[in-house]
């Protein structure tokens, strides 16, 4: 689902503060510029992940301990820079930000953001179980420039700039698939970056870990999947693979749910599926008891399934209608 896009300039470095505080998650901002502080965001919220272009003259930006601590949900940032250079602090690493360039940061930690010049950059803010290395891992790579020599930076980039040019163009379903795609171009780009960051043990770990997200994943359709499943096709005991998932704060038959409940509502919300039932669906992806899946959906969801699905059409009509009276 897309919300509609919101677009912001201001003179006034509180105003600022107010608007990326509530627009990513509190932040202290300080000016650089002498006075002649200017910024603009242009922003849209797509299937879950915040994606924003920001033109700002120079300026500080600080994640305070005591901000971490008022904040409910954690995400991952992920900043491309078009124009102007920016220097990262976290984890006790500093990295230097040219055009070009790609890094990420974790709000669940302090960081402190410097920006010399003015800048034009593409920042994304996503929810953490979006991106395939685990916390651990991501905490290697964060505070890392990640620049135009990593092939799939040079993938991304060109992505990035032309979502964030343009965010009116992204409606309907078109809008969730393309947001799919980056997320997983920059997943690849972080797992790449970390396990060239890691040492051999890290990188065995994050390996297997990348294997059993993969497998889980490619196998979401089979209502036989299970630990037990995923250990074997991995060839690792069921009680490490527990440990593995616990170590990150879930389990796997929460994350097996969590990844089909969150296809089948992309699916349900797609219009091109309008036609199909949502029992296919649902078969589809591991749920061929239709009672089952009624009963988990409206748990973990909060609304049953065809309420879901009617108010997400109906979003999605509008939507498509408000964009015809704007490009009409």
């Amino acid at each position: 689902m897309a919300l509609p896009p919101v677009a912001f300039a201001t003179e006034s470095v509180l105003a600022w503060q107010r608007v990326v505080s509530s627009s990513f998650v509190p932040l202290v901002v300080d000016d650089l510029s002498d006075g002649r502080f200017a910024a603009t965001i242009r922003g849209r919220v797509i299937d879950g992940v915040f994606f924003s272009r920001l033109k700002v003259t120079p300026h500080e930006v600080h994640r305070t301990p005591a901000l971490i601590d008022a904040s409910h949900r954690l995400f991952y940032k992920v900043t491309l820079m078009l124009e102007g250079t920016a220097e990262l602090v976290q984890d006790a690493r500093t990295a230097q930000m040219p055009p070009g360039s790609v890094s990420v940061y974790d709000t669940a930690r302090p960081y402190d953001l410097r920006f010399p010049d003015p800048i034009d950059a593409v920042v994304l803010m996503l929810p953490r179980d979006l991106i395939d290395p685990s916390p651990e891992h991501v905490r290697a790579i964060t505070a890392t420039s990640l620049g135009p020599e990593e092939s799939l930076t040079r993938l991304v980039t060109p992505l990035l700039t032309e979502i964030s040019s343009d965010f009116t163009s992204l409606e309907g379903p078109a809008s969730a698939r393309v947001v799919r795609t980056a997320v997983e171009l920059i997943s690849a780009l972080l797992s790449t970056a970390a396990l060239a960051r890691t040492d051999d043990h890290d990188r065995e770990h994050l390996s297997l870990m990348l294997r059993i997200r993969e497998h889980i994943l490619n196998s979401l359709g089979d209502s036989e999947l299970s630990p037990d499943s995923v250990a074997r096709a991995v060839f690792i005991s069921t009680r490490h693979l527990h440990g593995l998932f616990q170590q990150q704060g879930t389990t796997v038959s929460a994350w097996i749910r969590e990844q089909r409940l969150a296809a089948i509502r992309r699916e349900l919300s797609d219009p091109l599926h309008a036609h199909r039932p949502i029992s296919e669906i649902a078969t589809c992806w591991g749920y061929p008891d239709a009672s089952h899946f009624s009963r988990t959906f409206r748990q973990h969801v909060g609304v049953a399934p065809s309420a879901f699905r009617r108010a997400a059409l109906e979003r999605a009509r509008r939507g498509s209608a408000d964009q015809r009276l704007t490009t009409g």
